[in-house]
């Protein structure tokens, strides 16, 4: 972003709109121009982009896929693409017992020039993060890894991202009250696609990978 002054002396900030709908699984784009060198706010104007945001949502999609390639393990996994993002979500087992905790991990792809937020970060910004509902789980809790902390100069701040490849783990615990049976573990992918000049529209992104409870006796 270049922070600019009109021509009274006062700092202004205008916005230009990009819109890209050709490719429906890329997010609408937001150009801020000439924000304020002490913020890198997001600035969008309600009235002339509210319907270019519900196109958006209706666009951002998440993939639900099983590798049954050889040599790949049989477990379920959910990948979720948007934009120049992709995250592969997966469970260390498909089937478990009312009650068993599970190991699960993320292994996101993030394209060049682009970049993702870690935490800690102000509400300027949206960080990476991967939440299960609760439905199916007495607990839950996932690990990122220590974000590279990038300078950007035209700003004056340094900020906690990842770019590249990023892998993330943790667990969730089923409820011991399950009953038997085929389930759907859901969850939501929330992050914000940056570059070092522009934004994208923050991401929540659905994704459900089935799995199967078996007895506690199995």
């Amino acid at each position: 972003m270049v922070g600019n002054c009109d021509s009274h002396g006062q700092e202004a900030v205008r916005i230009r709109t990009v819109i890209i709908i050709g490719d429906w699984r890329r997010a609408i784009i937001y150009n801020a121009e000439l924000m304020k060198l002490r913020k890198f706010h997001l600035v969008v104007i309600a009235g002339m982009v509210a319907p270019a945001i519900l196109a958006a949502a209706m666009i951002a999609r998440a993939d639900s896929v099983t590798d049954k390639l050889l040599g790949v393990p049989s477990t379920k996994a959910a990948t979720v693409r948007s934009g120049d993002v992709e995250a592969i979500i997966e469970p260390s087992v498909r089937q478990a017992a009312p009650g068993q905790e599970i190991a699960v991990s993320a292994d996101f792809t993030i394209a060049s020039p682009w970049h993702i937020y870690g935490k800690p970060i102000s509400t300027d910004y949206v960080p990476t993060t991967i939440t299960f509902d609760n439905a199916l789980l007495a607990k839950q809790s996932m690990d990122f890894p220590k974000p590279e902390m990038m300078k950007f100069e035209a700003l004056g701040q340094t900020l906690p991202v990842y770019k590249g490849s990023m892998h993330a783990g943790g667990n969730v615990k089923l409820r011991p009250d399950l009953k038997p049976g085929d389930y759907q573990l859901a969850g939501k992918l929330e992050f914000q696609e940056c570059s070092d000049n522009i934004c994208k529209m923050p991401q929540s992104l659905a994704f459900e990978i089935p799995i199967t409870v078996a007895s506690a006796a199995h």
